[in-house]
């Protein structure tokens, strides 16, 4: 049976990794052209796919079976483009590496990208669109936000709980039972010990706040 087609919306470095890595997601797709809002990928061959065009091309595949997925790590573009598109009829499916271990009891929303390496532990929660990059270890029973993303190499301890749009630099961290408020930064080697109770980009270790 054939692949279901897929649509990679964004043609950067995540929109690159799902092209190059198709065959090694737990369910490969045909993928049919990437869409990008910068002009001058247009007509471009990317990674051996083409691109169709920008964003708002989108409209024109509406009711074709096609799956989306948004190949973006940036929060607010994801939700963005997602709060424009949601109303049209696509699927959009999670892709998963098979090279990531994930336990019994873990549940996946839709539009999640884990890449290889991951760990995931039992009772924990990813939200939609969460994008999760290489090497990434997440304690039991966290719940992850809709639209955060991971750099490589986070590092969640259990219990710990994520708001909407968190944005995990490389090597982060937290302790066990941390929450952290929607749409924070947390910096690379960041090791956060105390709740973020508001929006805050933080830093260091402790990890301590410069912007709210």
């Amino acid at each position: 049976m054939a692949n279901k087609k897929l649509i990679i919306i964004g043609a950067g470095s995540v929109g690159k990794f799902i092209a190059y890595n198709n065959y090694n997601f737990i369910e490969s797709y045909e993928i049919i052209g990437f869409l990008d809002d910068d002009i001058t990928k247009h007509n471009a061959i990317i990674s051996g796919i083409p691109v169709l065009g920008s964003v708002d091309k989108l409209i024109e595949f509406t009711n074709s079976g096609i799956a989306v997925v948004f190949g973006i790590a940036f929060p607010k573009v994801k939700k963005t483009l997602y709060d424009k598109y949601k109303n049209l009829d696509f699927e959009f499916p999670s892709l998963i590496s098979k090279n990531a271990w994930i336990s019994n009891e873990v549940t996946i929303g839709k539009g999640a990208i884990l890449y290889p390496g991951i760990s995931i532990n039992y009772e924990t929660f990813i939200g939609d669109f969460v994008v999760m990059n290489m090497n990434c270890a997440i304690g039991h029973n966290c719940a992850i936000g809709s639209f955060s993303s991971f750099s490589p190499g986070v590092n969640l301890g259990g219990n710990t709980k994520l708001g909407e749009a968190v944005e995990m630099g490389i090597g982060s961290c937290t302790l066990q039972g941390i929450s952290i408020a929607d749409s924070s930064k947390i910096g690379g080697q960041a090791m956060v010990t105390k709740d973020i109770k508001v929006t805050s980009t933080v830093t260091g270790i402790p990890a301590k706040s410069s912007t709210s």
